[in-house]
C-alpha cells in the first residue's frame, strides 16, 4: 500500500473508531461490531494505534454486557498497543477502564491500582479531563465501601473539572454518583436535585447505559422519600433499557428495587418471581454483591410467605457471603482502627496537656460553652446545609452567629483561584446588608488574602499590635479592634472565605474561634452546593432552551415546505397528501370528495393598472374569502399565481357541490379596496367528483381543470 493510501486508511480507522465508541453508547451490541471490524483492519495495515483503540472498545462492549473476563481481556491488549505506540492518552483510558472491569467484579484494591495508575498519568500530563474520570471512579470504590463523604468530595473534585467543559458523558456519570451520595447520606433536596439533572443529561447524551443508571438512582430517591408509587414508572425504565442493550448487571440491579416495591405493596409473589430473575443472573454474573442481596431478599420474601425452611437456607448463603466478605476486609479494618486509635491518643495527650495548663474554674465555663456551641453548631450546620438557596444560608448564619458573639461585620466571600479575586456574597456592617464590589486580593494589604493563600485561621483580638503579623500597612477597609477569617475549604481546594469582626479590642475567645472553625466545613458544603445548583439550573435551561428552539426551527421548516408564502393556503404538494387522505376516508365510509377548481377572472389588470403589491393583497383577500366560505372539514389550497383547488369531504350529495360554488361566489364578487379605488374579482370553478370522475388525483385535477375553462370561455362568448 503507498503511503499517501496507508493515511487514509488509517484516518478511516480512526473516524470508524469514534464510531464505534458512540454507538456502543446506546447499542453496545452494534458497537462491538464495528469495532471488531476496525481491529481486522487495523491488524490487516499493521496500524498499532488503530488496533490499540478497537481493543479498548471491544473491552468496553463486553463489559457493558456484562463479560467482565472478555472486557479484561481486551483491556490488556489494548495496554500493550498502547504502550507500544507510546500512547498516554491511551494508556489512562485503559488503566482507568481496567479499574472499572475489576470494581464491577468487587475486586477494590485491584481496581485502585488501576486507577492510581490512571491518575499519576493524568497528573503528569496535566490532562485534567482523565484526572476527573479517575476521581469520579474512586469515589464510586469510597460508596461501594461505605465512605460516603469521602466518596463525596472526591464527586465534587470532579464535578468541578467537568463542569468547564462539554464531556455530557462523563457530566452525567458525575451526577449519577452525586445523587447516590446525597440518597446515602438521605439527603433528600440534593439527591433528588442531582439524580433529577443526571437524568436530563443522560437522556440528551444518548448513552442508554447511563440513562438506566439514572432512571434507577432516580427512582430510588423517589421510592425513599416517600413517594414509592411514583419510583415504579422509573424502574420499569431501567429495566427497559438494560434488557434491550443485554446489559445483566442493571437488569439485575432493577429486578431488586421492583421485587422490594412489589413487597411493600403486599405482592410477595410477584416479589418472589423478581428476586429469583434477579439470583439467577447474578449468579450467572458471579457478582457477589448482587448475589448477596439476591439471598437475602429471597430469605425475607420466604419468611413472610411461611416458607421456614426455604427462608433459613438462603438466610444461610446470605450469613456465609457476609462472613466471607467480613474476611476480606479484617486488613484494612485492623488497619483502620490503629490508625484511629493513634489519633485518638494524641487527641487525649493534647487534652490532658491543656487540662493542666487551665484554671479549673475557666475551664468549667469553657466547657459549659462549648456544650452550648456543639449543640449549635450540629444545628446550624444541619440547617445550612439542608438549603440550596444561598441567601438563606446567609441569614440563618448572620442570625445564628450573632446570638454567640459580637458580629458588628459578618461576611461571606467565594474566591477565584483563576482571576485571584474575591466575590462577596454577603457583607453586613450592623446588621445592614452592603454591596461590595468583586476585589483583586493584594495580599501585602488585606487580611482575607493571607487567610486564603496560607489555608489558615486569622484570629486578632488588638487589630493595631497584630495586625503587622498578617499584612505590611494599613489593613484595606473598615478599621475593627478585634477580627476572625477562616478559609472555607472543600478536600484540598479553599472555594472561599467567612469573616466575624467587632469594633470594640478582646471582643472573641479561642471559643469563639473553635466555633467559627467548626462551622466552616457546613458553610464550604452549603456555598458548594448552592453554587453547583445555580449552575446545573443555568445547564438545564439552556438545554430546554436549545431543544424549544429546534422544535420551532422544524415546526416553522415544516409549514413552509407545505405552504404558500404569500397567502398561508396549502401548497400543491400538501394539497395532494390531503386529497389521498381524503379518498381513502371517503373509500372507506362510502362517500365522495368533491373538487373545485377556481381561477380568477380578469387578474392580470388589477396587477397592471395598481402593481403587484396591490395584486397580492387582492389574492391574501380572496384567500381569506374562500375560507371562510366553506366548512371547517374543506380545505381550500393555492397551486398556481391565481388558480385555487377546494377540496370538499364527506359529499353525499350533488347539492353540497352546488351549495358550496354559490357561498364562493357570492363571498368573492363583494368589492375590494385596492389603494384609492375598488375592484371586483369573479371565479370560474371547474368540478370533478371522486370516485364518480376517476379515482387518480392527476385524473381528477385534470377533469376539474378542463370544467373551469369551459366556464372561462363560456364568458367570453363564441369567437369571432
Amino acid at each position: 500500500m503507498s503511503g499517501e493510501g496507508q493515511e487514509d486508511s488509517r484516518e478511516d480507522i480512526d473516524a470508524r473508531n469514534r464510531e464505534a465508541w458512540d454507538i456502543m453508547l446506546a447499542d453496545p451490541q452494534a458497537g462491538l461490531i464495528v469495532a471488531r471490524e476496525c481491529l481486522g483492519r487495523s491488524q490487516a495495515c499493521d496500524y498499532v494505534k488503530g488496533q490499540a483503540e478497537a481493543e479498548l472498545n471491544i473491552g468496553w462492549c463486553e463489559l457493558y454486557l456484562s463479560r467482565m473476563g472478555e472486557a479484561l481481556r481486551h483491556f490488556e491488549r489494548a495496554r500493550a498497543a498502547f504502550e507500544e505506540c507510546a500512547d498516554p492518552l491511551g494508556l489512562m483510558k485503559t488503566y482507568n477502564a481496567t479499574g472499572v472491569a475489576h470494581q464491577d467484579l468487587g475486586r477494590f484494591d485491584v481496581a485502585m491500582d488501576f486507577y492510581a495508575k490512571s491518575l499519576d498519568e493524568a497528573r503528569r500530563h496535566g490532562n485534567a479531563l482523565r484526572e476527573a474520570v479517575t476521581l469520579n471512579n474512586i469515589g464510586e470504590i469510597c460508596l461501594e465501601r461505605g465512605d460516603v463523604k469521602e466518596g463525596l468530595d472526591y464527586f465534587l473534585r470532579a464535578y468541578e473539572t467537568v463542569m468547564v467543559g462539554d464531556d455530557r458523558e462523563l457530566i452525567a456519570n458525575v451526577l449519577i454518583n452525586l445523587g447516590k451520595g446525597f440518597h446515602r447520606m438521605e439527603n433528600w433536596v440534593l439527591a433528588w436535585d442531582f439524580a433529577e439533572k443526571a437524568l436530563d443529561v443522560t437522556r440528551a447524551s444518548g448513552n442508554r447505559t447511563l440513562e438506566a443508571e439514572a432512571e434507577l438512582i432516580f427512582g430510588q430517591v423517589i421510592r425513599d422519600s416517600n413517594s414509592p408509587e411514583e419510583a415504579e414508572p422509573h424502574f420499569l425504565a431501567a429495566l427497559a433499557i438494560a434488557e434491550k442493550l443485554g446489559n445483566e448487571k442493571k437488569r439485575v440491579a432493577t429486578l431488586l428495587e421492583l421485587g422490594a416495591l412489589d413487597a411493600l405493596r403486599g405482592d410477595l409473589e410477584s416479589a418472589l418471581e423478581r428476586y429469583r430473575n434477579a439470583l439467577a443472573g447474578a449468579e450467572m454474573l458471579g457478582a457477589k454483591k448482587v448475589l448477596n442481596q439476591s439471598y437475602e431478599r429471597l430469605s425475607e420474601v420466604h419468611a413472610a410467605l411461611g416458607d421456614y425452611q426455604i427462608a433459613l437456607d438462603y438466610y444461610k448463603r446470605h450469613a456465609r457471603f457476609e462472613r466471607e466478605a467480613l474476611g476480606e476486609d479484617t486488613s484494612r479494618k485492623i488497619t483502620g482502627i490503629t490508625v484511629q486509635y493513634e489519633v485518638e491518643r494524641s487527641k487525649q495527650e493534647a487534652e490532658i496537656y491543656r487540662l493542666r495548663n487551665i484554671e479549673l474554674k475557666e475551664k468549667t465555663l469553657e466547657l459549659e460553652e462549648l456544650n452550648r456551641q456543639l449543640r449549635s453548631i450540629s444545628d446550624i450546620g444541619q440547617r445550612v446545609t439542608s438549603s440550596l438557596d444561598l441567601d438563606t444560608v446567609i441569614s440563618t448564619l448572620h442570625e445564628s452567629l450573632g446570638r454567640h458573639m459580637d458580629i458588628s461585620i459578618f461576611g461571606i466571600a467565594v474566591y477565584s483561584a483563576e482571576e485571584n479575586m474575591l466575590d462577596w456574597k454577603a457583607f453586613f456592617e450592623n446588621s445592614k446588608r452592603i454591596h461590595r464590589p468583586l476585589s483583586k486580593l493584594d495580599p501585602r494589604r488585606n487580611i482575607a488574602a493571607w487567610c486564603i493563600s496560607k489555608r489558615q485561621t486569622v484570629f486578632i483580638n488588638d487589630s493595631d499590635s497584630e495586625m503587622a503579623t498578617y499584612i505590611e500597612g494599613p489593613p484595606l477597609g473598615m478599621q475593627t479592634g478585634s477580627l476572625i477569617f477562616i478559609p472555607l475549604t472543600i478536600e484540598d481546594r479553599v472555594i472561599g472565605i467567612m469573616t466575624v469582626q467587632a469594633i470594640a479590642r478582646n471582643a472573641y475567645t479561642q471559643l469563639h474561634r473553635s466555633l467559627m472553625e467548626a462551622l466552616g466545613p457546613y458553610v464550604a458544603i452549603a456555598i458548594e452546593n448552592s453554587l453547583i445548583h445555580d449552575r446545573l439550573a443555568e445547564m438545564h435551561r439552556a438545554i430546554v432552551g436549545e431543544k424549544a428552539e429546534l422544535e420551532r426551527s422544524a415546526t416553522y421548516s415544516s409549514h413552509l415546505a407545505n405552504h404558500d408564502s404569500l397567502t398561508g393556503l396549502p401548497n400543491r404538494r400538501l394539497l395532494f397528501e390531503l386529497l389521498q387522505q381524503s379518498f381513502d376516508i371517503a373509500a372507506r365510509n362510502g362517500t365522495k370528495v368533491g373538487l373545485i377548481f377556481i381561477d380568477l377572472d380578469d387578474f392580470k389588470p388589477i396587477n397592471d393598472r395598481y402593481g403587484h403589491l396591490a395584486g397580492d393583497a387582492v389574492l391574501v383577500e380572496i384567500a381569506n374569502r374562500l375560507q371562510a366560505s366553506l366548512r371547517s372539514s374543506d380545505t381550500v389550497a393555492r397551486v398556481g399565481g391565481d388558480e385555487f383547488i377546494v377540496v370538499l369531504t364527506n359529499v353525499r350529495s350533488p347539492s353540497v357541490i352546488a351549495l358550496a360554488r354559490q357561498k364562493l361566489s357570492e363571498e368573492t364578487v363583494r368589492p375590494i379596496k385596492v389603494d384609492d379605488a375598488v375592484c371586483s374579482v369573479k371565479l370560474s370553478m371547474g368540478v370533478a367528483v371522486f370516485p364518480d370522475d376517476g379515482t387518480g388525483i392527476e385524473e381528477l385535477l385534470g377533469k376539474a381543470d378542463a370544467g373551469m375553462y369551459a366556464e372561462k370561455l363560456s364568458k367570453k362568448g363564441p369567437a369571432r
